[in-house]
């Protein structure tokens, strides 16, 4: 019976051993063949085309292989900010957006629209430093392109205590208790900033104008 037992053990050892190889194995592979799409496709040199976006990709890959902004792409989607994940794919993202099967061939619809969204973007980007704030930019976003710490701007502005439901103390270096990484249109109403998203977008490009003209 004992001798039974550590067979049987002994065999299923080995059937989890070979599902731990199969399973990573396929993984890497997949790897793999992901590896050489993006190398056959120019990714890795920055020549591609709408055209090559794949079910599999992530969000943020797509975002950061066509130079979009991943807030810009989430924000033409309308997909609120607590449903935006990194690690988000575009099968799934169809999914949730239940936009179902394209009409212009076998792959998810939302590869449409994000050929459509990276055009349109391309047409009209972003100049680096942001002489224009949009409401898709989030503070996280907005510190990346700057260089202006968000405690700068959430303390300049007086966001935490508009958060808190207080009057504004307009001083500088006061603790976040503010998204980072909400878009600024969602940001604004949350915190009922004083002329809405326009005025928060008008009052961090005054904060970003002043900071540029000190460092000069």
């Amino acid at each position: 019976m004992v001798i039974a037992r550590q067979k049987l053990l002994k065999w299923a050892l080995v059937l989890v051993g070979l599902g731990l190889v199969f399973y990573f194995g396929s993984r890497t592979l997949e790897s793999y063949r992901q590896l050489q799409y993006v190398h056959d496709q120019g990714f890795d040199t920055g020549d591609m085309d709408v055209n090559d976006i794949r079910p599999w990709m992530t969000v943020h890959f797509v975002a950061a292989a066509y130079a979009v902004p991943e807030e810009y792409i989430y924000a033409e989607l309308e997909v609120d900010s607590t449903q935006r994940r990194r690690d988000l794919d575009v099968q799934h993202l169809n999914e949730d957006l239940r936009l179902g099967r394209s009409e212009n061939g076998p792959y998810p619809a939302v590869i449409d629209r994000l050929r459509q969204i990276i055009l349109a973007y391309q047409k009209n980007p972003v100049v680096t430093g942001l002489s224009d704030v949009r409401g898709w930019m989030t503070l996280e976003y907005i510190t990346n392109s700057s260089g202006i710490p968000t405690t700068t701007i959430v303390g300049e502005l007086g966001l935490d205590a508009f958060a808190r439901g207080e009057a504004p103390p307009r001083s500088p270096g006061s603790d976040s208790e503010v998204s980072i990484r909400k878009p600024l249109s969602e940001l604004a109403n949350e915190l009922h900033y004083p002329r809405g998203p326009r005025g928060l977008c008008e009052d961090i490009e005054a904060v970003i104008a002043q900071h540029a003209q000190e460092v000069q």
